[in-house]
């Protein structure tokens, strides 16, 4: 195995990690991409999504087999928050696309993205007292600003699974329902961004890497994107989100300083 495959390995790896802990995947790509003198490959960027989609697939296979048979209603919510995942993508995506061009923008978000941690850490603290939400509580406004959160997490370096989640816990929801939720409607929003990009892959094939690294970095997300689930899912009802808020707003500076001067 060449070096330049491990680079790739490596990518599929933090691609999994980062796409579902709360500390922004697409950030810390662009920082690897940075440190290893790599350049983006929209093949190999839509391989490890479809494999980050297909291990929230995986993992709730069960409620999402239940979607479609007995909990109706919260397919209707899935449902709402997509569409307006969506809308809000396709309005503002040149507007993103230019913010992915430029470094500088990405230390200031992963510090957004600590700040919005925190804040849903303390917005959910405050109604845990009066009980959280359970499933057969949540409605369209819970949807609506969920989905609104995953829209603007199409800026680089602000957390998909931060603003999602934080965005549950701000609306009093159960911690696990809240992270449950934010990774079940990131499967159709990831997964239609990948098909998106598609059309160009088939013009562009595999732009040099090879189909080797692409085959590897799906694998490694895959995997990597499973155990960051199982993980996060295993600890949130027992473990506060501030420790990865402290790490974006520490690795936000970092690369703040690193834009400015280098």
């Amino acid at each position: 195995m060449g070096v330049e495959a491990l680079k790739y390995a490596l990518l599929g790896i933090v691609q999994g990690l980062t796409e579902f802990l709360p500390i922004s995947s697409q950030g810390h790509l662009l920082l690897v991409y940075r440190l290893f003198g790599l350049t983006e490959n929209i093949a190999f960027d839509t391989v490890v999504h479809l494999a980050t989609a297909l291990a929230a697939a995986l993992y709730f296979w069960r409620d999402l087999v239940e979607l479609l048979t007995v909990r109706r209603r919260l397919l209707w919510l899935v449902l709402l928050a997509t569409v307006i995942t969506g809308v809000l993508g396709v309005g503002f995506k040149d507007f993103f696309e230019a913010l992915f061009a430029d470094f500088r923008y990405v230390g200031p978000f992963f510090m957004v993205t600590g700040g919005v941690i925190l804040l849903g850490e303390f917005l959910g603290s405050r109604v845990k007292g009066q009980g959280s939400r359970r499933e057969d509580k949540m409605n369209w406004r819970d949807a609506c600003l969920i989905g609104l959160a995953q829209g603007a997490a199409i800026i680089p370096s602000l957390s998909r699974s931060a603003m999602t989640i934080s965005a549950g816990l701000a609306c009093g929801l159960e911690r696990k329902l809240a992270a449950r939720f934010a990774f079940i409607i990131a499967i159709p929003a990831i997964a239609g961004a990948g098909l998106l990009q598609s059309k160009a892959i088939l013009k562009a094939g595999t732009t040099g890497i090879g189909l080797f690294p692409l085959l590897l970095g799906f694998l490694a997300a895959l995997v990597s994107g499973w155990l960051a689930i199982k993980f996060l899912m295993g600890v949130i009802e027992r473990v506060s989100l501030r420790g990865f808020a402290y790490y974006c707003v520490a690795i936000g500076l970092v690369v703040t300083v690193w834009a400015l001067y280098y």
